[in-house]
Formats: structure tokens, C-alpha cells, sequence
């Protein structure tokens, strides 16, 4: 079930992002993303833990996600796909578009994003660090 997130599931997300990502973010910075009024903040939670979270904010015409994560024992379940559609309904009426990077080399979130409608827009050289890798800058058109 897609809910808002809560700062006590804020803990289990922490750990998501040591899993998911080589930079992971604090809890600290988690809470404070949770705490940002721009932000969109969804997380996956059955069965009394979450399995997955989105990270976005909306500037009232364009949709752009900081963060996604499944945890590795619950992908390929539609899970992302979920969060990718509780995100699009959370964005203004006024949006046109919702953009995201991803790693160059991260082709099974590449395949997500292509199948929900993303389509590849750029590369940013350089973007990520641990290890150094490219960006692939990815939007869906909603209008």
C-alpha cells in the first residue's frame, strides 16, 4: 500500500538507502526531506514494513524525483511502478512533466523509467561519485 511517509518509518528508509544507493542519504537529511513542504514523500508499506520509497517535489508544472528505492527482496513485484503512479497523481493539475537522473549503468531502473514513459532527454558527465559514473537524464511528458 502507497502512504504518505512518517517520520517513524524513517529508520527502515535509511537502511533502503544504504542498500540501494553508494550515497546514501542520513536520516537526517531523510527527515528533513520529509519535513520540506515542496517535497513528495511516498512509501511502500505492507505487511508492516516498507518495501519501497519515492522522493520528489513538484514546482507546480514539472515533477522532478530525487530519490526511488525497492528493497532487493521485493523488486520486479511492481512496486516502483506503484510509486512512480502515486507520484504522478500527488503532482500539481498544472504539471507538464516529470524528470529524474539515474545511473548510466543502473538498466533494470533505465527499463522502469522507459516502461512508465520516461524517455532519455541527456547524459550529465560525472554526475555520481562511489564511483564516478555518468547520468542519464530521463523525463516523461504528462501533457
Amino acid at each position: 500500500m502507497i502512504i504518505p511517509a512518517e517520520r517513524l518509518h524513517i529508520p527502515e528508509i535509511a537502511k533502503l538507502e544504504i542498500e540501494a544507493f553508494s550515497d546514501p542519504w542520513s536520516e537526517r537529511s531523510l527527515e528533513a526531506a520529509l519535513d520540506d513542504e515542496m517535497n513528495i514523500f511516498l512509501a511502500d508499506f505492507s505487511d508492516g514494513a516498507v518495501r519501497g520509497y519515492i522522493i520528489g517535489s513538484c514546482d507546480g508544472f514539472s515533477g522532478y524525483i530525487e530519490r526511488i528505492a525497492v528493497s532487493s527482496e521485493f523488486r520486479k513485484m511492481g512496486i516502483g511502478t506503484a510509486l512512480l503512479t502515486e507520484f504522478q497523481k500527488a503532482l500539481s493539475d498544472n504539471s507538464e512533466s516529470i524528470s529524474l537522473e539515474v545511473r548510466a549503468s543502473n538498466l533494470p531502473a533505465i527499463a522502469l523509467y522507459g516502461s512508465f514513459g520516461f524517455e532519455r532527454a541527456g547524459v550529465r558527465r560525472g554526475l555520481y561519485c562511489s564511483p564516478k559514473e555518468d547520468g542519464i537524464v530521463m523525463i516523461k511528458k504528462i501533457r
